[in-house]
């Protein structure tokens, strides 16, 4: 007697389609399970005997084998519970439409269906394989209930499932409730950051064509406060955005009943502790880092002279590239990385070097090995580096005062100059592998980025004072054309590269 029941299997925030083959014929009682299975598979006996038993049903006394299809695939996950156990308590008969229906959910003892990591990411490959009815717990509904376009079965016990397969249960198809991709909206606002116009301007420049950006000051001149409110002025996500970041997050586990689907831009800001792993990603099962969790979003390391050289290192190919890979049990595991890349930092280990009212402490060996770190290879793939003076007296003067009525530039106003620049973009790049300046290549900087006589003699001069690199000079150039979008300019013009260079001065400890 032969069952089949699709599934499917994650690699990475990947799924591919899986079918569970279960096969029972005479011999000795012996419950096997091949197709290069993982312990947690494996593990499956030990679970889904019991559970059948609490349900009322019979374990068969024969020999059991299943198989994962295809063999040659690695295969993972608790999620294979379910798919198993209905594949034995099912032999003998066929499953209801099994072409077009998929199980995922892990089995308790007594049967209850619990929930499982990744099971957008699970529901999208089988869509794409031509499922219409994906089984699936309860508690995962919520979340794949953003696709619109697959019949969900939530069930919280096998007994349920059992009957769903039988045919002897009408399914009840989940049915997505609007408040439940409603995400908290945030107070931060730019307009209560006082003063600090040139750095808001660098900042406006970044989110407009998606630069990373630096910023270098002392202690408590708000480089913190900045960074915390640049997802306010980025451009709300698209449909496609939130399906591919909350599967990223259903991988990771981080997603909660009360937010199911990720609707805001992904703020992160690790601890500068942070291991290499646990910023890039990885481990023996390979899960997303923070690179990936910030995924379309924003990525702040602060106090980034505190993080260890190597960690530092290792962010270079995924911040260029977009995409980190990694190889794990004969397989690359690829996962997204691309971010805004915010960075804050002191001029020096105490923090002190720019600030005249106080005293630099740092020998002449401790300047150098924090600016070997800061101002390395890692930081020449920032676009904008921008130095942040501490609050003028004047701007202090104007604020509390009530009868000046000083307003600064609010999140609200930097918004929309951001979204008519990317805008402009996505109408430039239509048909493009980019989306927006800061993912420009060479033959895109070539073809986008032209310069007129005066701005071409200007990158020349500068070439050679500033003394560049050729990566540094191509993003001035990206930034430059970033510039002439948020100002309404279809031709790069020489005050634009002249603002662009402003932000790629080395900044000197």
């Amino acid at each position: 007697m032969l069952t089949k029941v699709r599934t499917a299997t994650l690699s990475g925030i990947r799924g591919y389609p899986v079918t569970v083959e279960t096969d029972l014929h005479s011999g000795l009682p012996g419950f096997h399970i091949v197709g290069l299975a993982d312990t947690t598979i494996k593990e499956a006996s030990r679970r889904i005997k019991p559970a059948i038993q609490n349900c009322g049903g019979r374990f068969p006394a024969e020999r059991v084998t299943v198989n994962l299809v295809p063999a040659g695939r690695p295969k993972e996950g608790s999620h294979f519970d379910l798919p198993i156990a209905l594949g034995i308590m099912m032999l003998g008969s066929e499953p209801a439409d099994p072409e077009h229906t998929a199980y995922i959910g892990e089995v308790s003892l007594d049967g209850t269906i619990n929930g499982v990591r990744g099971a957008l990411p699970l529901a999208i490959c089988l869509r794409r394989a031509g499922i219409k009815n994906l089984v699936l717990p309860v508690e995962n509904a919520a979340e794949v209930s953003i696709l619109e376009d697959i019949n969900l079965i939530p069930v919280s016990h096998l007994r349920e499932a059992a009957e769903y397969a039988a045919g002897t249960a009408v399914p009840g198809i989940y049915k997505r409730k609007e408040n439940a991709a409603v995400n908290g909206k945030s107070n931060l606002d730019f307009s209560q950051v006082i003063g600090q116009e040139s750095v808001k301007r660098a900042i406006l420049v970044g989110a407009a064509g998606n630069h990373g950006i630096l910023m270098m000051g002392s202690p408590g001149c708000g480089k913190t406060m900045m960074a915390r409110r640049i997802p306010g002025i980025l451009p709300e996500l698209t449909y496609e955005e939130k399906v591919e970041i909350t599967g990223i997050y259903s991988v990771a586990g981080l997603l909660s009943p009360e937010n199911p689907i990720i609707t805001q831009r992904p703020f992160r800001s690790p601890h500068h502790n942070i291991t290499q792993t646990g910023l890039i990603g990885g481990g023996t099962r390979p899960r997303p880092g923070e690179l990936s969790l910030a995924h379309r979003g924003v990525l702040f390391l602060d106090e980034m002279g505190e993080f260890d050289a190597k960690v530092i290192d290792a962010m270079r190919q995924p911040v260029e590239e977009g995409v980190i890979r990694i190889n794990r049990n004969l397989e690359e595991v690829v996962f997204p990385s691309e971010v805004m890349m915010v960075i804050a930092a002191n001029p020096c280990k105490c923090g002190n070097l720019w600030d005249s009212r106080k005293m630099c402490t740092c020998s002449g060996r401790q300047l150098e090995n924090y600016r070997r770190k800061l101002m390395g290879p890692f930081a020449d793939r920032i676009d904008i580096h921008i130095k942040v003076n501490p609050v003028d007296k004047e701007s202090l003067q104007r604020y509390d005062n009530p009868a000046i009525g000083m307003k600064w530039e609010s999140t609200e106003e930097m918004r929309d100059k951001v979204i008519r620049a990317r805008l402009v973009q996505t109408e430039r790049y239509a048909g493009e592998p980019f989306g927006c300046n800061g993912q420009l290549d060479e033959k895109g900087i070539r073809r986008y980025c032209a310069l007129d006589s005066e701005g071409h003699e200007l990158m020349m001069a500068s070439y050679e004072r500033l003394g560049l690199s050729m990566r540094g000079y191509s993003k001035i150039l990206r930034m430059a054309r970033t510039i002439a979008d948020i100002e309404g300019s279809e031709n790069i013009e020489t005050d634009h590269v002249a603002e662009a260079l402003m932000y790629r001065v080395d900044l000197k400890i």
